[in-house]
């Protein structure tokens, strides 16, 4: 169909979860802004996830999906389109590469419409193209192959942003200070949490790790994750023999804070592997049925450690056949270990 840039005021972009996919479609969100500079951006994204677009230059409004269960149904679904509609946007991109937002996106009443290539829903909720991606692409290149046949520039260097209010870092100051955090070593956080099994070390191995670190490398250990989470870090805790400082309620923005103002993150391929990736916070991350080279973190300081090749790997991470010998729980101890001590020579201050 005819396409003129110069009649695209109003655009909505439909990304509604989660931490690491909001993440990296940063680079999408800063090409369209530099495509359409006299258009407004509306981001649309699961209200779970709105602190990740504070202070975002590339959004002009943030409207909110309900994420729980309890808040959704076709009465909330319906009251949602309307709002869709009453903006009268002129394009929707779809980032989301799920049904949801692609019938999202159809519903909007945008005359232009974009989404993932998948060839039911470029018949049915689209009418644009997307650039197919390549096997190997990041998923920050696969969202941005979805603008790309609007005009976006592929930049010379991706953009990623996550910022947070400084009464997060009050806050989290506060908290670790009433933990009795003396801020005279080193800190370095670990988090456990994923959103499968499979992509989670186990327990005494992450616990194993916690005692290390304070025993031989003289760093101050800090367990965070969230309310599905807390098991786990009564483990860890058990497993290190310290009573280490850990939180399973951090807001978003707490969360960021505290990613920022460690020195080393040590955690699963997640949501919080993402946020230190952006922060640029030195990180190591574990993966086990992921590619971490279609998954893994953005930033230069950064170690992925992977454990032996299985010939099931990458997977959908479902229904895995080896669980509780899985590959992520095949990574060792001393190559966690490695990676730290590789790390912190590389990031290290110089004298």
């Amino acid at each position: 169909m005819n396409f003129d840039p110069a009649s695209i005021r109003k655009i909505l972009v439909l990304r509604l979860r989660s931490i690491g996919d909001i993440l990296l479609s940063n680079p999408s969100l800063a090409a369209l802004k530099r495509t359409f500079p006299r258009a407004v951006i509306h981001l649309l994204v699961d209200d779970l996830f709105e602190g990740l677009l504070h202070n975002n230059a590339n959004v002009d409004k943030v409207i909110t999906n309900p994420r729980q269960l309890s808040q959704r149904g076709i009465k909330a679904d319906l009251a949602l389109i309307r709002q869709l509609r009453q903006e009268k946007y002129d394009l929707a991109v779809d980032l989301q590469a799920g049904t949801r937002g692609a019938f999202a996106a159809l519903l909007s009443g945008a005359r232009h419409r974009i989404g993932h290539h998948f060839r039911f829903r470029n018949w049915l909720c689209y009418n644009m193209k997307a650039q197919a991606p390549l096997p190997d692409d990041h998923s920050w290149k696969v969202q941005f192959k979805v603008v790309t046949p609007l005009g976006a520039q592929w930049p010379q260097e991706p953009e990623f942003f996550l910022d947070f209010p400084e009464s997060a870092t009050r806050s989290v100051t506060k908290r670790l200070e009433e933990a009795g955090l003396m801020f005279d070593r080193p800190i370095a956080l670990l988090h456990p949490g994923a959103r499968v099994m499979v992509k989670r070390w186990p327990a005494e191995k992450m616990g194993a790790l916690a005692r290390w670190l304070v025993d031989e490398r003289e760093m101050a250990v800090i367990i965070a994750g969230s309310k599905a989470d807390e098991e786990e870090i009564k483990s860890i805790r058990r497993a290190s023999g310290y009573a280490l400082p850990s939180f399973a309620d951090l807001s978003i923005w707490e969360l960021a804070a505290l990613i920022k103002m460690s020195n080393m993150v040590i955690c699963n391929d997640s949501g919080p592997m993402h946020m230190a990736g952006v922060l640029d916070t030195p990180l190591v991350a574990l993966f086990g049925p992921s590619d971490p080279v279609l998954w893994g973190p953005v930033g230069q300081r950064k170690i992925v450690v992977t454990c032996e090749p299985m010939e099931c790997q990458p997977c959908d991470q479902k229904n895995c056949i080896y669980e509780g010998d899985h590959c992520t729980s095949r990574i060792e101890l001393p190559e966690v270990q490695r990676a730290v001590e590789r790390l912190w020579e590389l990031t290290e201050p110089q004298e």
